[in-house]
């Protein structure tokens, strides 16, 4: 996906600035629709018009399926919000969201929901379909730098620092639409940054703590670091703890995903299957490291995915010392 090109659009090299600027806005404008609402019938359509998305639809769509489906993934097991991603809190309503909020007021853009759910990937692809469909409405006017410079801030300040976890993140989901859509949107957002024009981007995530300097850290204090995608550089979900435990043949309880992870550790334990959680743990922070050397080969996506890749990377070798820290604690 080179270029922004909707259904019918001629193709990219032949496109004006303001077509390129309203092929944008039309793309943004359909993906957040489908991270919003999921696939409906008044997207097929339109879904159907994208390659690499009609190739993983059937040809007899069951849309009763495809809500549980959307269900399953955004509402029990993924929650796609930026402030999740990149709080050291794990929690909505920062002061991630609130930046996100102030980058909404100062663009003129209201999002129409909650403050504490504005960081949704929706919302801020409707932010960037608004953005450049003003631009497209004023690529010859004096104004027109001043959007293509909110754009930017906004790409590099927050949509493209998130989304590279975001997308692996749907990819574990096992969704053949929504991880080609997650893709497929990283690649838009990536490429419309690197035409702007700009400064190399400057991006850090914060320190995560020295987890295992501290002699009493135990099994609540790892579940909560692995737990914490900013610090991780995964997200586990529902379904992964569920898949680690049905490997192990070791049961993990019920709750939510701190109370499911640590369960299980704490199931492992005691049934003396530490090293293999931790070395199924591995392998799973191993494909997230693979994931991010994929994305870090593309110069356009280095700038913000060699983050998430030394971050994953700090992981694995701590997930290597767990064993023996948890041994010295019995």
């Amino acid at each position: 996906m080179s270029e922004p090109r909707g259904p019918g659009d001629a193709p990219a090299h032949a496109l004006s600035a303001g077509q390129k600027a309203l092929a944008r806005s039309r793309t943004y404008g359909l993906f957040g629709r489908f991270y919003l609402e999921g696939l409906t019938e008044d997207t097929l359509g339109l879904a159907r018009a994208i390659p690499e998305l009609a190739a993983t639809l059937q040809k007899n769509i069951d849309f009763d399926e495809l809500a549980a489906d959307y269900q399953h993934l955004f509402g029990f097991n993924l929650y796609p919000y930026q402030s999740l991603f990149l709080d050291s809190s794990g929690l909505l309503g920062g002061e991630i969201t609130a930046g996100v909020l102030i980058a909404y007021e100062e663009a003129g853009f209201d999002v129409g929901v909650s403050s504490e759910s504005a960081d949704h990937i929706g919302h801020e692809l409707r932010l960037l379909a608004y953005l450049c469909g003003w631009e497209a409405g004023a690529t010859d006017s004096p104004g027109a730098g001043a959007i293509i410079a909110r754009q930017r801030a906004f790409l590099e300040g927050h949509l493209l620092r998130w989304l590279p976890a975001l997308v692996l993140a749907i990819r574990q989901g096992r969704m053949p639409f929504y991880a080609s859509l997650a893709w497929l949107t990283l690649e838009l957002a990536a490429e419309h940054w690197a035409s702007l024009g700009h400064e190399p981007a400057v991006f850090e995530l914060p320190e995560p703590p020295d987890l295992l300097a501290d002699e009493q850290t135990g099994l609540k204090e790892i579940v909560a670091y692995l737990l914490t995608t900013v610090y991780s550089g995964l997200f586990l979900s529902r379904d992964d703890i569920g898949r680690l435990a049905r490997e192990l043949t070791v049961p993990r309880g019920f709750g939510g995903r701190g109370q499911l992870l640590l369960n299980l550790l704490r199931s492992a334990a005691n049934y003396d299957a530490l090293p293999a959680i931790l070395e199924l743990l591995g392998e799973q922070v191993a494909a997230w490291i693979t994931g991010y050397q994929e994305m870090t080969a593309r110069p356009e996506l280095r700038p913000f995915s060699g983050v998430w890749l030394a971050r994953a990377t700090r992981t694995a070798g701590l997930i290597g010392d767990m064993e023996r820290h948890l041994e010295t604690l019995e």
